[in-house]
């Protein structure tokens, strides 16, 4: 592979800044004020909260990366000047991704990127562009979410309502969706109603054969999305001549994006991180292939040849329900009723019969044999990157970019959706997705090798995304432990990956 030259606070800066706070519980009072009034703060030099101490970590990150070391600690200090120009679009991208969780609070904050970490990154924003930019605050999260909830819950609305009130800065709180699902106890969706989304509109654009799906367009027939709505959208965006993706002109007329991203493992695709949270920028979601119908034997990846016999067939029919226009009267009362005669009597003793192992009963291509969905988390990365605000892709980068990771409280096991909370105390930070989701794995404990999303995304040389090894990695933490994490035997955080990554990605 051909090394692609480190250019200093741009997409190929391979500088990772990791803050260990040594601490596990958020800032709990919006709008998330600064611990103490840094020079270079731009508002009421009275806005005070001492118990703050995201904001002093990113601080931090921002010395560990040398952002305009020559002015810190004078009121010219500008760290996001290298990426934010006066009069720049900017768009905050957090992951958003739920607004419920079976264990509450807890399990929301191991989630979602907590607001305290969003309004550190709108102030110094806010620097960059001098106030003559647009500052958008934006995601996509799955159709169910209650947006507005989430907002709240987070503190990202009350921060944007007293820095807009306070100050007129006139932050926009985007959700890039057009369409919202409601579904019934039996999680059944039965109704749908329309959004606004992006208030700037949409742009298709066709990938083609430089889309990665298109390694695997023989199998297009096979392609399935989790955003389905008892149609088969997905085989018409995506197949042997065209690779369709939906943006939000909001991202693509943007000069800078800074994606706020979660520690957290991930069913389908092994972690979160940055590259995945890009998912969020796109409004159409039953456009996304999630995986391929059938095993390994017959093109697809939704579940692992060895599967159980009774699990395929119920995946098969699910399938059928969720792909056409009477799928949900038939998943009311033929599908539901017959999913829960086979969950109390079938399956129980099948159980006992046949074992359960995890590789035996995996289903919806939440396993480390998932060949599709890492696919169209890089397509969407290559859009981010390459395309231009009209859609049309680049040799160069378009607009600069910025990473966060907030794992202050870092989810595990069952994630993206339901995550296990794990007390982490870090916050990870840099200019290449690549770079830090490859530190991430490693700090969690995971072998980076054995996920796909981050090798091939490092190992592309045409519209390259990042580097290709650990060893081009320029690591700096407060904290000896993680500068030379990949020298030693360190486990780092020893998360637990979901049940279909089990015994395979752990290091």
């Amino acid at each position: 592979m051909t090394q692609t030259p480190i250019q200093r606070h741009t997409l190929f800066d391979p500088s990772v800044a990791v803050f260990d706070a040594q601490r596990f519980t958020y800032p709990d009072r919006p709008p998330f004020h600064p611990p103490e009034p840094y020079p270079e703060y731009p508002f009421d030099p009275k806005d005070r909260d001492p118990d703050n101490y995201v904001y002093a970590a990113v601080r931090q990150l921002f010395v560990m990366l040398g952002l305009d070391t020559a002015n810190y600690g004078t009121p010219a200090w500008n760290p996001l000047g290298a990426l934010i120009k006066p009069g720049d679009n900017v768009v905050l991208k957090p992951n958003l991704v739920v607004s419920d969780h079976p264990e509450g609070l807890p399990g929301i904050q191991a989630s979602v990127v907590h607001g305290s970490l969003i309004r550190a990154f709108i102030d110094y924003a806010y620097i960059a562009n001098a106030g003559r930019g647009r500052l958008t605050v934006a995601d996509s999260p799955i159709k169910e979410v209650d947006f507005a909830r989430i907002l709240n819950i987070t503190g990202v609305a009350p921060t944007v309502e007293h820095l807009n009130q306070r100050y007129s800065l006139g932050i926009e709180l985007i959700d890039f969706r057009d369409l919202h699902v409601t579904r019934n106890a039996d999680r059944i969706m039965v109704a749908s109603k329309e959004l606004g989304g992006d208030p700037s509109g949409y742009r298709i654009i066709d990938l083609g054969q430089k889309s990665m799906l298109h390694e695997i367009a023989n199998h297009a027939a096979l392609y399935r999305s989790t955003a389905a709505l008892y149609d088969k959208e997905i085989t018409e965006a995506h197949n042997g001549t065209q690779n369709l993706y939906s943006l939000p002109n909001r991202i693509l007329e943007a000069n800078t994006v800074i994606s706020l991203a979660k520690l957290k493992t991930h069913r389908k695709a092994g972690v979160t991180l940055s590259l995945k949270n890009m998912v969020g920028i796109t409004n159409e979601k039953r456009w996304l292939p999630h995986h391929r119908v059938g095993g390994p034997a017959q093109g697809g990846d939704l579940y692992a040849d060895s599967t159980r016999l009774d699990v395929k067939l119920k995946e098969r029919a699910k399938d059928i329900l969720i792909t056409n226009p009477w799928g949900r009267w038939g998943a009311e009362y033929i599908g539901i009723p017959l999913y829960k005669l086979y969950q109390r009597s079938a399956r129980p003793m099948l159980d006992r019969a046949l074992g359960s192992q995890p590789m035996q009963v995996v289903e919806d291509g939440d396993w480390y044999g998932n060949d599709t969905v890492w696919r169209m988390v890089l397509d969407l990365n290559t859009l981010l990157f390459y395309a231009d605000h009209e859609g049309r892709l680049h040799e160069t980068p378009q607009r600069r970019y910025f990473s966060v990771i907030d794992g202050i409280i870092g989810g595990m096991e069952e994630g993206p959706l339901k995550p296990r909370p794990h007390p982490s105390g870090l916050i990870v930070a840099g200019f290449n997705p690549v770079a830090v989701d490859l530190f991430c794995t490693r700090a969690i404990g995971f072998d980076a090798a054995r996920v796909p999303k981050i090798m091939r995304a490092a190992g592309r040389e045409w519209l390259p995304l990042g580097p290709y090894t650990h060893a081009e990695l320029r690591i700096e933490s407060n904290l000896d432990r993680w500068r030379t994490i990949f020298a030693g035997s360190d486990l780092g955080l020893h998360y637990t990956p979901s049940a279909g990554w089990r015994g395979h990605i752990e290091l």
